[in-house]
């Protein structure tokens, strides 16, 4: 048994500030790896981008750290598809890959009935009517986003009377998401329920730090393991049964919102799953992996 776990080869453009330790960041690369080598699977990081890889000489592909394919999204599709047309198992999928590289996924996850933070999407230049489609909806505390990107990337919290300024700051061309900023975040802070296999492996509470509003620990945010009430994980999990998908691992970030809990993001392509925070994580990815070559 070969296993490819990949990751990038470098971090994503929007990274323009020092990282001390960037290896650090593959921590859940590691553990996956090692757990892997104890049930006996021959396992190693691959480049995704790398050239020449012989994806036939793998048995499967787990989609990790592949956190640079925002900046050649082409590219990294191609690769997906290329893994897919060989006999190595691309983890996840393919069609899941293509769905979850562009945040119109989204739409449809409301159309399958699955909670969202409300949005309206639309350019720079079309920003006389997000702002209308906002004050319409009554919202005033307002998060703009880019429909591709990681890490927060090119995310921006503005009001109602400062969109238009907001939109014209960013890159003209560039489709965003204009959505009501969700004040849960500052208190309960954004929950994220990590699923391996086929149930919960472990949830996580992110919180920002104070003065920001971006609950990711690049900025400064806190992640703290946690036991989630049975209400919430049954709430989620109905919303992962709605996915069309037989996936090895997916990351619902939920906020609280209008009363229930509401998607933020769903990560399917490479979320970090902070395994060192939750014991037996790493093992129960490395066993789901084994799994669904099985099938």
């Amino acid at each position: 048994m070969r296993v490819a776990v990949l990751r990038c080869e470098r971090l994503p453009g929007f990274v323009t500030w020092e990282v001390p330790d960037i290896e650090a960041l593959f921590a859940d690369d590691r553990r996956l790896l090692e757990a892997l080598a104890r049930l006996g699977v021959d396992a190693e990081p691959v480049v995704w981008s790398r050239d020449g890889v012989d994806w036939d000489a793998y048995d499967a592909a787990v989609l990790r750290s592949t956190w640079d394919y925002v900046d050649h999204l082409d590219e990294f599709l191609e690769v997906t598809a290329a893994i897919d047309a060989s006999r190595c198992v691309l983890l996840n999928p393919v069609d899941a890959v293509r769905w979850n590289a562009d945040k119109h996924y989204l739409d449809d996850l409301d159309r399958r009935g699955v909670p969202i933070v409300p949005l309206v999407r639309g350019t720079a230049a079309e920003a006389p009517r997000l702002r209308a489609a906002a004050v319409e909806a009554g919202w005033d505390d307002l998060v703009l986003k880019p429909a591709v990107g990681v890490g927060g990337s090119g995310v921006v919290r503005t009001d109602a009377s400062g969109l238009t300024a907001a939109l014209e700051a960013l890159a003209s061309g560039i489709e965003l998401m204009v959505q009501p900023f969700a004040e849960s975040i500052l208190g309960e802070g954004e929950l994220s329920f990590a699923f391996v296999g086929d149930g919960l492996s472990h949830a996580l509470r992110k919180r920002p730090a104070s003065g920001d509003f971006r609950a990711h620990g690049i900025y400064g945010g806190t992640i703290e393991l946690v036991e989630p009430a049975a209400a919430d994980t049954a709430e989620v999990d109905a919303m992962r049964a709605r996915l069309p998908f037989d996936l090895l691992y997916a990351r619902f970030d939920v906020v609280r919102f209008g009363g229930r809990l509401a998607v933020l993001e769903l990560e399917l392509i490479e979320p970090m799953l902070y395994l060192d925070l939750a014991p037996g994580s790493a093992d129960r990815l490395a066993e789901a992996t084994l799994a669904r070559l099985a099938r």
